[in-house]
């Protein structure tokens, strides 16, 4: 088995794929596509949908190809086309100045090509092709530069007054193993369970529970009689948009975003029977309001000191609610 025979079956295994499948893929026969993990090396057309399926370098892929024997033969190319097919290798030429002076620095600092390749970012073999002569691209070209304390610059001059240079085009695709090795390990975060959302109605008994008010109290606050309060509450009858407003107020919410809410869950397509008790003339509401105040005060001494203190923990309530009116007014 050679290395390119290797590299498919690795390949193969780590995505988690059956022969059969991935000869669907490459429209092969499952034998056939098992030869390529054994000992066959396939022609150009079939080595193409290789690296197009494995998105590997089709250059790199073939010169290792034609380095490998092959017990099935290859397709024959005409004379006339195989030399100028044929792509120049690394064996074809001979180790450029600048090759021996990658090698020169790496010895100096006492490290492998291994060692060296990990710093860069590169597999061993690509990195061991500089060695050889290729040249790096530009990028890797300054990593090379800044590990081993060179002149970019000046580097980039030499290697361009070189008469015989070869150009290395794309980083070989590493191993799928070797990729997930250099890949940190995340976990991923534990998502909590979001709570279904709190209806108007529970919301509103919520609200009237924390400000320690029974139904008499709200009711009064809100200008309705206790009965329909009930209702509110029990989410038989929803609030008209004037009676939401004077709710929001109560609580201080928003009564914007208690709107928009309450019309995206089709609030809007609901009809309250809510009427709000108006009044024509503010001298009725002032009698109204004398009136209240004078039976407060008549009857203050003959409720219990309980009592007492709910009255005035809505009376708070009430004084709370009318500095918000004026604000907004």
């Amino acid at each position: 088995m050679s290395k390119l025979n290797e590299m498919i079956r690795e390949f193969r295994e780590d995505i988690g794929q059956s022969i059969e499948g991935l000869a669907l893929l490459m429209r092969m026969e499952p034998d056939e596509f098992a030869q390529l993990e054994k000992n066959w090396i396939p022609p150009d057309d079939i080595l193409q949908r290789i690296c197009s399926l494995f998105e590997w370098n089709y250059k790199d892929i073939k010169r290792l190809a034609d380095n490998t024997p092959s017990e099935k033969p290859k397709k024959t190319i005409p004379e006339n086309q195989q030399s100028a097919s044929v792509e120049k290798t690394s064996a074809d030429v001979p180790p450029t100045p600048f090759a021996k002076k990658i090698k020169e620095a790496r010895t100096a600092a006492k490290q492998d090509a291994r060692g060296i390749a990990t710093l860069l970012g590169v597999s061993p073999d690509y990195y061991e092709e500089f060695e050889a002569g290729v040249i790096p691209p530009d990028d890797l070209l300054r990593k090379l530069c800044s590990l081993f304390g060179w002149n970019y610059k000046q580097i980039r001059q030499k290697i361009n007054t070189q008469s015989t240079v070869l150009l290395g085009s794309r980083q070989p695709l590493l191993h799928a193993r070797e990729i997930q090795a250099r890949l940190p390990k995340l976990e991923l975060p534990e998502i909590p369970e979001v709570p279904p959302p709190v209806t108007l109605n529970v919301q509103i008994k919520q609200a009237r529970i924390a400000a320690k008010q029974n139904v008499d109290g709200i009711s009064l606050l809100l200008q309705i009689n206790p009965e329909l309060y009930e209702q509110i509450e029990s989410g038989d009858v929803n609030p008209d948009p004037d009676l939401l407003k004077r709710i929001s107020s109560l609580f201080g919410w928003n009564y914007h975003e208690l709107l928009n809410r309450e019309k995206s869950s089709q609030f809007s397509k609901l009809q309250p029977a809510v009427t709000s008790l108006k009044s024509s003339d503010s001298s009725i509401s002032k009698t109204k309001l004398k009136k209240v105040q004078q039976e407060i005060s008549e009857n203050w001494q003959q409720i219990s000191r309980e009592q007492q203190e709910t009255l005035l923990t809505q009376l708070e309530l009430v004084s709370e609610m009318m500095k918000r009116w004026e604000k907004v007014d």
